[in-house]
């Protein structure tokens, strides 16, 4: 009984979650945590559509086409992505992929070879050209005890959303 309730349950959501996916004004909305009674806003949204005959429950038929059609609007999101991304690649606007083309997408390496001596200078706080674990350890481990304000070993949740929020600053 449970199984198939979670199954009704998720084919029905799978409807409501499409468009949250596809349009990013509902994409940021959704970084806020959820309520209960948003929760259930929504998954009553979607037992509505799904819902075809409008008899107040979900028969095999409505589940399957509920499923149906979620599988077919997130195959649908998928597609446009794929397609958008090809004609970012595709620069000559042939409907192909040179290697050249494919390749340009490709992470380049650094221009010059990295060098430490900024880091260094940096980090070696005595100035003796070395880096000990004590200095290597002093700025991440300071940057830990700033974000961890309770100060008890532990980075919570809303610790580490205080210290999101002060960077965007």
């Amino acid at each position: 009984m449970f199984k198939a309730y979670f199954t009704i349950c998720a084919a029905t959501a799978a409807i409501a979650a499409v468009p949250a996916a596809a349009a990013p004004a509902k994409a940021a909305q959704s970084a806020q945590p959820p309520t209960r009674a948003a929760l259930t806003k929504g998954i009553d949204a979607s037992f509505k559509t799904a819902d075809t005959n409008g008899d107040g429950v979900l028969s095999v038929q409505e589940v399957s086409a509920a499923e149906a059609k979620g599988l077919q609007q997130r195959v649908g999101v998928a597609r446009q992505r794929m397609e958008a991304e090809f004609g970012k690649l595709d620069t000559n606007k042939d409907g192909q992929l040179s290697k050249a083309e494919f390749m340009a997408a490709a992470p380049s390496g650094p221009t010059t070879a990295p060098n430490g001596a900024n880091i260094l200078a940096q980090v070696d706080k005595n100035k003796d050209g070395k880096v000990s674990l004590d200095e290597y350890r002093a700025p991440i481990l300071s940057r830990f005890d700033a974000i961890d304000t309770n100060h008890d070993g532990t980075i919570s949740n809303a610790e580490r959303q205080a210290a999101a929020a002060k960077a965007k600053r």
